[in-house]
């Protein structure tokens, strides 16, 4: 469907996730007003993208600020790598917490949408979810619960 959903971890952290197969512009630019967002991928997509997976199973691509809907899918999408084949440079995050967008990945990839998702991190994710009407899905840090590339 598209909407975006809040994940909060144990902590309180909270990452507005979108799968990028579905993104319509309206909530692009609503995400993007939240602050830098941010294309996880699975470290499968980032190897054909030639980007570095920092975080092992994933990779952080950092979006650039005049970025639109039809980049992230193309850069989500491997279909669309022989219509669109310069998409970078694209640089990835090397520090910071990624569980959420592992999480945000997974999710993704149970609806059976590809495996990407449009993330801003967000301060007050309770809040954020209460106001534009959201659900919240908390999320612990399980080891063995994912599997991105499979």
């Amino acid at each position: 469907m598209g909407v975006p959903v809040v994940l909060v971890d144990d902590a309180g952290a909270g990452l507005l996730v979108m799968a990028a197969e579905t993104l319509d512009p309206a909530r692009f630019r609503a995400a993007g007003q939240l602050g830098q967002t941010t294309l996880a991928v699975t470290s499968r997509r980032a190897a054909t993208l030639k980007v570095r997976a920092y975080d092992g199973d994933l990779a952080r691509i950092v979006l650039p600020q005049d970025a639109d809907p039809a980049l992230v899918r193309a850069i989500a999408d491997p279909a669309d790598d022989l219509r669109h084949p310069m998409k970078g440079p694209l640089h990835t995050l090397r520090q910071g917490p990624c569980a959420l967008h592992r999480a945000g990945i997974a999710l993704a990839k149970a609806a059976r949408l590809l495996p990407a998702v449009l993330t801003v991190e967000v301060t007050d994710p309770a809040r954020l979810a209460q106001d534009e009407g959201l659900t919240v899905v908390p999320v612990t840090d399980h080891p063995t619960a994912l599997e991105l590339d499979h």
